[in-house]
């Protein structure tokens, strides 16, 4: 039975000898490639995080530069805004469309908020510019477009101000009976101390 075992056993170590010899250098190439791999993807994730670090913080510097004077250092958030991208990039081009808002240059604040949803694929954040480019295109009287942008606001969470909103936009359309079921439609989905405010717009039908 020894000698069964033995001869067995080196007749198993040695196929697998030339089992190797055969496919011995793939493996080491596989276990290289992963092993490579992970080596990459630790550093890649590694890098994203000091490059996320580093953006947030050249992120506030400029920002605290520019709200202390707008005019003065909106070179400041066009330079971070040429070389960064991604999210922070988005929050600097919304902080000026804020400050060209406050101005009352809504022409500007529009081009801006274009850019911006060309810069992110971030459904949150296309749903925050699209709210904002549909109330700004109620301001320039281009009362269709800012349905249109509402109606690419898809999130729930948003769905009291864009009922809000399109019954603000009706009204200035002149359609009193659709701004009417708008802020109906809202008035039921709002909570007590909002309603109130839809009972003004109502009562001022």
């Amino acid at each position: 039975m020894s000698e069964y075992l033995n001869s067995t056993e080196e007749q198993q170590f040695n196929e697998a000898k030339n089992w190797f010899k055969q496919n011995g250098t793939p493996i080491l190439l596989a276990i290289c490639l992963v092993s490579g791999a992970t080596f990459g993807w630790n550093y890649w994730k590694k890098h994203q995080v000091e490059v996320a670090q580093s953006t947030s913080a050249t992120y506030q510097q400029v920002m605290e530069s520019y709200l202390q004077d707008p005019s003065k250092n909106a070179p400041l958030v066009e330079k971070f805004i040429t070389e960064h991208k991604g999210s922070y990039v988005v929050f600097a081009q919304l902080e000026q469309a804020k400050q060209l808002a406050e101005k009352g240059d809504f022409n500007a604040v529009k081009t801006l908020l274009e850019q911006a949803l060309t810069t992110t694929e971030d459904a949150t954040l296309h749903n925050v510019i699209r709210f904002r480019l549909a109330t700004v295109e109620y301001q320039l009287k281009n009362f269709d477009a800012a349905l249109s942008a509402l109606s690419n606001v898809k999130d729930k969470a948003w769905e009291l101000r864009k009922q809000v909103l399109t019954g603000d936009i009706l009204i200035a359309k002149g359609d009193k009976d659709a701004a009417k079921s708008a802020y109906e439609q809202a008035k039921a989905n709002a909570k007590a101390e909002e309603q109130l405010l839809i009972d003004v717009r109502l009562n001022n039908l």
